[in-house]
């Protein structure tokens, strides 16, 4: 459930005290109708009757009137001291909930810039926005099509393809899982856009964990996207199972303009994992319409969940927002406004549009894992802005060093 503030209903309305004026002039106004009805009626000022119900009965009456007044007037503000302290309690658990974030244990990715890995690291090659989306054949053998691959044997089949990238990231993600206990559960987010079937790439995924030997039990979970983090943050943050996201884009249905990549995170729970040491946190993701002024808003609310300091983010990854869409001229306004003023728009923003391709469902998970990688050499906070597929949403989520206290369990 996203966390809102902006939807908690505001401070108690607090009431008006008693006006010492206008009750005075009441009491005035009571001893005098008293005076003047006493006189009507005959009575004498030397009488005790008559100061008694010229001035006694209108001061009891007045007392009897203040008295119900102020006891109103208390329980209103007991009331509204009792709204404020709910509405204060209800404010401070909201945040803290907004606050959670997971661990980043391990982070792992495969993009076309693999082929140049024995000069380079391909976190590097992203940092650099090195090009690598040319015309070249695809996978379907066409000719002159302009898009990224992952560097593959020539012969192989999509769905050997995929066992063989799958083979890949498990053998690297081998060591922080082989730390973890045997019977520590483990939750398999898998995406992937391909010309496979959904159904096929579980077959194929599943072939490879068990190959992998890997002992833990593994469950698929329902959710995808940055909604799968949002939901884990709200329901599953004291869960000892740790999340492993499996992102992949190989053999496209259309590949032009695309990039094949393969994506392994291991993400876990500060509250009860403390086995592994992480690289980085993933803080809370803020879902945006793509209007700007919205998109701001999610921004700054997304930096704020670290918290972090002004001017402290220096790299910016976009994926899945695209140069004809509302999403992207959205994005570009708001690299000129807090949080993402502080960013070289020459160095540090990084379209994977625009040098690699679009990665499809795998986009926010490649930037994520590069974001991880590029925090173990520099330890800055990145803003990540990507596309839901299939739908106008934006998220923005923040990959930031390792902070030193952990969430409170609200």
């Amino acid at each position: 459930m996203p966390v809102n503030l902006n939807t908690l209903p505001g401070p108690a309305l607090r009431p008006l005290p008693p006006k010492p004026l206008r009750w005075l002039s009441a009491l005035l106004g009571l001893v005098a109708a008293g005076i003047l009805l006493m006189r009507f009626l005959g009575k004498l000022v030397g009488e005790t009757t008559f100061w008694w119900f010229a001035i006694g009965i209108p001061v009891l009456v007045w007392t009897v009137l203040i008295g119900f007044r102020l006891a109103v007037y208390m329980m209103q503000q007991i009331h509204a001291n009792a709204w404020d302290q709910r509405r204060e309690q209800v404010i401070l658990q909201e945040v803290r909930r907004g606050r959670r974030a997971l661990q980043i244990l391990a982070a792992e990715c495969r993009t076309a810039h693999e082929a140049d890995a024995q000069f380079t690291t391909v976190v590097e090659a992203l940092l650099r926005n090195e090009t690598k989306i040319f015309p070249q054949t695809s996978w379907r053998g066409e000719g002159s099509v302009r898009h990224s691959r992952l560097p593959v044997t020539e012969g192989l089949l999509p769905h050997e393809q995929v066992s063989a990238a799958f083979s890949d990231l498990l053998a690297s993600l081998a060591e922080p899982l082989s730390r973890l206990d045997k019977d520590n559960p483990v939750a398999i987010l898998l995406e992937s856009s391909s010309s496979l079937s959904t159904a096929r790439i579980q077959e194929l995924w599943q072939n490879a964990w068990l190959e992998s030997g890997l002992p833990q039990p593994t469950r698929f979970i329902t959710e995808d996207g940055m909604m799968a983090i949002d939901h884990w943050l709200d329901h599953r943050i004291k869960d000892k199972a740790v999340l492993l996201v499996i992102a992949l884009q190989i053999a496209p249905e259309h590949p032009e303009m695309t990039a094949e990549t393969a994506v392994g995170l291991l993400l876990g729970n500060r509250l009860t994992q403390n086995t592994l040491m992480p690289l980085a946190l993933l803080h809370r993701p803020e879902s945006s319409a793509p209007q700007p002024e919205i998109l701001q808003e999610k921004l700054l609310q997304a930096a704020d969940w670290v918290p972090l300091l002004p001017d402290s983010l220096q790299h910016l990854w976009l994926t899945g927002v695209y140069r004809q869409n509302e999403a992207y001229q959205s994005a570009v306004v708001a690299q000129n406004k807090a949080p993402l003023v502080s960013i070289d728009l020459e160095s540090g923003v990084h379209n994977f549009d625009e040098f690699l391709g679009d990665p499809g469902r795998a986009g926010p998970w490649l930037a994520i894992a590069a974001a991880a990688q590029a925090i173990g050499q520099s330890p800055v906070p990145h803003m990540i802005i990507s596309g839901e597929q299939g739908s106008e949403t934006v998220w923005c989520t923040v990959v930031a060093p390792i902070a030193s206290h952990k969430e409170n369990t609200a």
